[in-house]
């Protein structure tokens, strides 16, 4: 799905649906699955409008529209399918980045008019982004790469100097945490600045289960002392010895 104007440069939102989301990821696991879909969608939101600040067109592949058997699979059908599309240069990013900026996207943008690939390295050795010139794209080879693990920069590395033969090939963003586990979303929301919108966001969906609970708990508490009360009123009168 197209959401901006054509350009030769496009985004590539490369992520799951919320609801598919919580099937290999928990945000809390104090919280429902409920809770945890909805922190899901907070961030996939936040990313759409961080894409959007941009002002690079935009095309989303959603896990109901991903081809392929493989993760790799996947994403080498979705960038295809985006340059075939007419674009020369595809920026890929996923939902799971809290502090991707619109200045992160416009860097990479520039870095591809000189380097057929630019990555944003993530702190567990995967990548938050990576952005490809359609001279540099070799699906097969890149559906193969072992992704989804602790060797995907290194994997990233050697892909593109055994397309470009050359060690300069690609440009590194600066490294940046995304979100796995209920760890790295406890760590990042430490991070980020108090009045920061997607944190507020966050917090009021953990809390807003426990401020419901507390009240719960305050109106049946109010209610047993009421209930207590009256049964005190209906009982006999106390006949002092």
């Amino acid at each position: 799905m197209l959401l901006s104007t054509p350009s030769d440069t496009a985004i590539l939102l490369f992520a799951h649906a919320a609801e598919h989301e919580v099937k290999s990821k928990t945000f809390s696991s104090w919280h429902s699955v409920h809770v945890n879909q909805k922190i899901a969608k907070v961030l996939l939101k936040h990313t759409l409008r961080t894409i959007k600040k941009s002002g690079i067109p935009c095309l989303t592949v959603y896990t109901e529209q991903q081809k392929g058997r493989t993760f790799g699979e996947r994403l080498a059908n979705a960038f295809q399918d985006a340059f075939q599309a007419g674009y020369q240069r595809v920026i890929c990013v996923g939902s799971d980045c809290p502090t991707l900026s619109p200045a992160d996207l416009q860097q990479a943008k520039a870095a591809l008019q000189g380097h057929r690939m630019v990555v944003g390295p993530a702190s567990d050795g995967g990548a938050y982004l990576i952005g490809l010139h359609i001279d540099n794209f070799n699906p097969e080879a890149f559906a193969m790469l072992n992704w989804q693990t602790e060797q995907v920069m290194q994997e990233l590395s050697i892909y593109v100097f055994r397309q470009e033969a050359r060690l300069d090939a690609f440009e590194l963003l600066q490294e940046k945490a995304d979100i796995d586990t209920k760890e790295d979303l406890s760590l990042i929301l430490q991070q980020l600045p108090v009045l920061n919108r997607l944190k507020r966001q966050i917090l009021f969906i953990l809390t807003k289960k426990a401020a419901k609970e507390h009240v719960l708990r305050g109106l049946l508490q109010h209610r047993l002392g009421k209930h207590l009360h009256n049964l005190l009123l209906r009982a006999p009168p106390f006949q002092p010895l």
